[in-house]
């Protein structure tokens, strides 16, 4: 997966002045040979990804974690566009399950133009995103 961003690794947020994600995604869809943690106890919806090789983490989405109709997603006052992200978490990423409701983070990753590869998408976020992928921890 490859981070939309600066290569030196600086940190910015996710205000992409100019930059827009178009994701084209036909239906969300409960897996796609992704074996999914265990659900989170406030019930929020995670989208998952299952981590092959290195992923780029040049990029980084601050925020303030929230549900939408039960999913969990990522507001930041500058966002582009406004939209919160849907944070797709490594599968073997203990954050997704650590992080609640009304909790500023700094999410290291990248705004992909389509989900690739093996993911896990719920019903209960938006299925056009627009996507964060989290890189995977180390």
């Amino acid at each position: 997966m490859s981070a939309h961003g600066p290569s030196s690794g600086a940190a910015y947020t996710a205000h992409l002045a100019g930059f827009s994600v178009l994701v084209v995604v036909a239906a969300a869809v409960s897996s796609c040979g992704v074996s999914t943690p265990e659900p989170r106890e406030d019930g929020l919806a995670v989208a998952y990804y299952e981590p092959t090789g290195t992923g780029g983490d040049g990029a980084l989405l601050t925020g303030v974690v929230e549900d939408l109709g039960g999913c969990l997603v990522v507001q930041g006052d500058d966002i582009d566009g406004e939209e919160p992200y849907v944070p797709v978490f490594a599968t073997n990423d203990s954050t997704a399950r650590e992080i609640t409701q009304g909790t500023a983070v700094d999410l290291r990753g990248g705004a992909p133009g389509v989900l690739a590869g093996d993911w896990a998408y719920p019903d209960a976020c938006p299925a056009a995103g627009p996507y964060w992928v989290v890189a995977q921890p180390e």
